[in-house]
């Protein structure tokens, strides 16, 4: 689980890395929300290290906010050795992760 409890308003960002390059297509998130000051966050971005810098992803389907449940978002194939999602928390909450899976080979 991961949490960045009092940055409401904020982007914070939570990366994998690999000890070799994956090839992933999609990520799957569950939203943490305590109903308190944690909350579904108002929007986000995934990123993959191509080598010298951060890229967002191509083509995204998906990048849902749902609560309950996965949120999955598949995108153009990428070859990286690391992946990071940007998460932009609403303007008087914090964010948090409770579970994010990436999918590839």
């Amino acid at each position: 689980m991961y949490g960045n409890w009092d940055n409401p308003g904020t982007t914070q960002w939570v990366q994998y890395d690999f000890s070799s390059a994956k090839t992933l297509s999609s990520t799957a998130i569950y939203w943490f929300d305590d109903d308190q000051g944690i909350d579904l966050p108002a929007s986000y971005t995934i990123q993959y290290w191509n080598g010298t810098a951060w890229v967002n992803v191509a083509s995204p389907s998906g990048l849902g906010l749902l609560p309950n449940q996965y949120n999955t978002t598949t995108f153009t194939p990428v070859s990286t050795t690391k992946i990071r999602v940007n998460v932009t928390a609403k303007s008087t909450f914090s964010t948090g992760i409770e579970s994010w899976r990436v999918f590839g080979t």
